[in-house]
């Protein structure tokens, strides 16, 4: 009997049902696979896809044919779906193209599958088409959705297809991806992982995208303290703002930095099981947490989000920097 592994970090749910599935022999002919963007959704399907197709009693073994040509990406009979470069959206053609192959017998491996990219991106035309697929699904073919919004699809479709979601991953799960990825843990990779709202993949592409990631999580770091820790004083409070914010687009990455402290504060305080975004673990949650009550929490969190919403409005930053620091200490004080 065969004996099934999914090497995915995160993911505990849609990996409890895959394996499950996979050893029962039950697994659907379609999949919607949600979840933002770099948080795994690839990883699993690609991984299920090798554990389907594995020629050996431990699955995936990565080493046999089936194995190696999935990972390769030179497998005949895994089909690629994504909207045309320079287009937005998914069109009723490209669906259509699925009818030429569909019907044909699978030549490397035991089953086809259809991989259909941004799933969200389809069109009404183009998701009616899709769904005549479902209602007659061919033998030994499985067909899965990768999209960040599954509300985007036609409710006949999601009722035809199960929906797995990966989740966002926690601070220690992030680090053991980057780690694999040969991204070593220093500030940088610290300050990547506090930007990336729990996706890995994120993580990755800021790390290697961003050369000033230092310095904004330097920046919430001191904000952080000014705000919580020190004691201190309202007009402190607003020169500190002064003093690590320069330029217009650091104050909107300096404040997402710092709404991720907040949420975790936030979680600490309503005593949420779930995983620090910013903080290293809970411990260091808590120390922050002493000095607001959980209103202010809310209240904090609130004013940020004003501020993120406005990125698209041209503003004065000196004047802006005094306005809204003085609204975030006012709000923590609550």
């Amino acid at each position: 009997m065969k004996k099934y592994r999914l090497n995915v970090t995160g993911c505990e749910s849609a990996k409890e049902y895959l394996l499950s599935a996979l050893e029962g022999g039950y697994l659907s002919h379609a999949y919607i696979i949600e979840g933002a963007p770099g948080s795994g959704r690839h990883t699993l399907l690609y991984g299920l896809l090798k554990a389907m197709a594995c020629e050996n009693e431990n699955a995936p073994c990565g080493v046999c044919g089936s194995c190696v040509k999935i990972s390769a990406g030179v497998c005949v009979d895994i089909y690629t779906i994504r909207a045309a470069e320079g287009k937005t959206e998914l069109t009723v053609d490209l669906i259509r193209g699925i009818y030429d192959t569909v019907g044909l017998m699978p030549n490397d491996l035991p089953f086809k599958a259809y991989i259909i990219e941004d799933g969200e991106r389809m069109n009404g035309s183009a998701q009616n088409a899709f769904l005549k697929l479902f209602e007659e699904p061919p033998e030994d073919v499985y067909f899965f959705i990768i999209t960040n919004d599954a509300g985007s699809l036609l409710p006949t479709i999601r009722s035809r297809a199960l929906t797995l979601r990966t989740e966002r991953l926690g601070t220690a799960d992030m680090f053991s991806v980057l780690s694999a990825a040969g991204i070593p843990e220093n500030e940088k990779s610290r300050a990547a992982v506090s930007m990336a709202d729990g996706s890995a993949g994120e993580a990755i592409r800021i790390y290697n995208d961003s050369s000033d990631l230092i310095s904004a999580r330097k920046a919430a770091d001191a904000l952080l303290d000014a705000l919580l820790l020190s004691g201190g004083k309202k007009l402190s409070f607003v020169n500190q703002n002064h003093k690590s914010i320069k330029k217009l687009e650091d104050l909107y990455s300096v404040y997402s930095l710092v709404q991720r402290a907040v949420r975790d504060i936030m979680m600490y305080r309503l005593g949420e099981d779930g995983q620090t975004l910013y903080f290293t673990n809970k411990d260091q949650a808590e120390n922050y947490s002493y000095n607001i009550s959980d209103k202010a929490v809310l209240r904090v969190n609130d004013v940020i989000n004003e501020l993120l919403c406005t990125s698209d409005v041209p503003i004065n930053l000196p004047l802006a920097l005094t306005e809204f620091a003085s609204r975030v200490w006012d709000a923590h004080l609550i």
